[in-house]
């Protein structure tokens, strides 16, 4: 009676009062079907965990991120060892160069000590054969003056001092000649001792341009090996940056071909469902999926089932080929109430 009384205030409603009336049905159907959402969700959630994870490519295997183009360590020298190294050679030059120059000079101060030697043993010499030479004049005078018998005579003291004076005026001389070759020889090492010094200082001088040149070239030698490598390192350097912008994009166009590939194996198992159905576990969990949703829909107004399901978010995705299915049995059983 009641569904009667019902049915027969409906012939007095207007369409837009029956419009609304159903627009809220099916709104108070979608906040019912959160629940069934949650139950779906979690079948879904299910499903999904027991597939076999796809192994994910080594994207670093097939694209190594490193070029294999190696660039250059280099490290210039630092001015300071760049003048410590200079030093080095131009000091082991002077130091050859000094003892060439000392052997030379030593050698003829050493000529000088021979001279020196042989004036004083020529002096030494002269002085002995002048000693013996008037010794034995002296002899011979006494000699002489005895024969005579003039020994104690003043012919024979005269001959004696005459004698004496002869030999102070020869070793006069000879010692006078031994002074002047002494002197000679003492002012040839004054010289040898000032052309020595001499040429130390020109040496120093020429060593000290010789220092700053060979400086200036190790300079020019490692700003040229610098400037080398740095050109080097940077051609390594674009080498690298094209390398790896060419990377980025193989990688991109592999892994566009590889989603491309899924897509097209998930197309081609999808055509073979809609033809053949699910199977195994899917199929298990998928008729989970549409018995809660079955009896939830049916739990509805059969008026208003279908309608609610189309206006459904999530059913189409969490039912999947069973969506159909459902939605020709909902609307089904609307037609048969509605006649």
């Amino acid at each position: 009676m009641a569904d009667f009384w019902e049915e027969f205030k409906d012939l007095f409603k207007t369409q837009s009062q029956k419009d609304e009336e159903r627009r809220q049905e099916i709104s108070d159907a979608l906040a019912a079907e959160k629940e069934v959402t949650a139950q779906l969700e979690q079948l879904d959630r299910e499903y999904r965990e027991s597939l076999p994870v796809e192994e994910e490519p080594d994207l670093e295997a097939l694209f190594p991120v490193e070029s294999g183009y190696e660039k250059v360590d280099y490290t210039p020298a630092t001015d300071e060892e760049l003048v410590h190294l200079a030093e080095s050679e131009i000091n082991s030059k002077k130091s050859g160069d000094i003892l060439d120059l000392d052997s030379v000079y030593n050698d003829a101060v050493a000529a000088v000590g021979e001279k020196t030697q042989s004036a004083e043993k020529k002096l030494s010499e002269t002085l002995g054969d002048l000693s013996a030479v008037y010794e034995q004049l002296r002899k011979d005078a006494e000699n002489s003056a005895t024969e005579r018998g003039l020994a104690r005579s003043s012919v024979l003291s005269s001959a004696q001092t005459e004698l004496a004076d002869a030999q102070s005026a020869a070793t006069a001389d000879a010692e006078n000649e031994y002074k002047d070759q002494i002197a000679a020889l003492d002012a040839e090492l004054v010289r040898l001792s000032e052309e020595r010094e001499a040429a130390l200082g020109q040496m120093e001088l020429e060593y000290a341009a010789e220092l700053e040149g060979r400086i200036a070239e190790l300079k020019s030698e490692r700003d040229a090996e610098a400037k080398k490598y740095a050109e080097y390192n940077n051609k390594i350097a674009e080498k690298d940056r094209e390398y790896a912008l060419e990377r980025e994009e193989n990688i991109a166009e592999y892994l566009e071909e590889k989603e491309k590939e899924k897509l097209e194996r998930e197309e081609e198992i999808r055509e073979q469902e809609k033809l053949y159905g699910y199977t195994g576990e899917k199929q298990l969990n998928y008729a989970k999926r549409y018995d809660i949703a079955y009896e939830f829909y049916s739990s509805l107004s059969p008026d208003i089932a279908a309608a609610a399901l189309e206006a459904s978010p999530n059913m189409r995705y969490y039912l999947g080929n069973y969506y159909d299915k459902l939605l020709d049995t909902l609307s089904e059983n609307g037609k048969k109430v509605y006649f």
